[in-house]
């Protein structure tokens, strides 16, 4: 435990501790070990406030070091939920994710709705154009790994799979029948 959150208790050492003091003492060595515990669960990775809270429970840490630990990672800006949010839709969007599997992973994770929604908003600041070709580019990436199934099959199979990434059912239809057409034998 920190030196200076000892001293603030006010200990000198011979003196035997009082009740309150040891109670105090306790607490306060319970919340330092669920800080630590969730400066390396951050260390590992990114969490959303939620996880983190999650985790400790999990580890059996009571419930007011917890929420000391949260309030310490959260004023020294270590754990964001805005940022978290930015960071994580970013990564999803740069895997091929659409906006509807994005806000429900964040949402699993934790993060309030308006916050997931703001961070997947400023992803799709580049409009409609853009999110369409985003989707053709990887409909078209991944019906080339379906080239040797009937055109009803893959369809099917592109439609299912672009919809579970989480992208609008009206432009994964408008982006797999481009791509049927395309594909289409022309008159001879």
């Amino acid at each position: 435990m920190p030196i200076e959150r000892v001293r603030a208790l006010g200990l000198v050492r011979g003196r035997e501790l009082d009740e309150t003091a040891r109670e105090r003492l306790e607490a306060m060595a319970q919340a330092e070990d669920a800080y630590r515990a969730a400066v390396r669960l951050l260390a590992a990775r990114p969490r959303a406030v939620q996880e983190v809270i999650r985790r400790l429970r999990q580890k059996k840490m009571p419930a007011q070091a917890v929420a000391e630990a949260v309030g310490r990672l959260e004023a020294r800006g270590l754990l964001d939920d805005q940022e978290f949010a930015r960071a994580f839709a970013r990564g999803r969007v740069e895997r091929g994710y659409g906006p509807a599997r994005i806000l429900a992973d964040l949402a699993a994770r934790g993060v309030e709705r308006r916050v997931a929604e703001l961070a997947v908003a400023e992803l799709g600041a580049g409009g409609e154009t853009d999110r369409l070709a985003e989707l053709d580019a990887l409909a078209r990436k991944r019906a080339g790994q379906m080239e040797g199934l009937p055109a009803a099959v893959r369809n099917r199979r592109l439609t299912g799979y672009l919809l579970r990434r989480g992208y609008a059912t009206g432009d994964v239809l408008r982006v797999v029948g481009d791509l049927s057409r395309q594909d289409a034998p022309g008159p001879t």
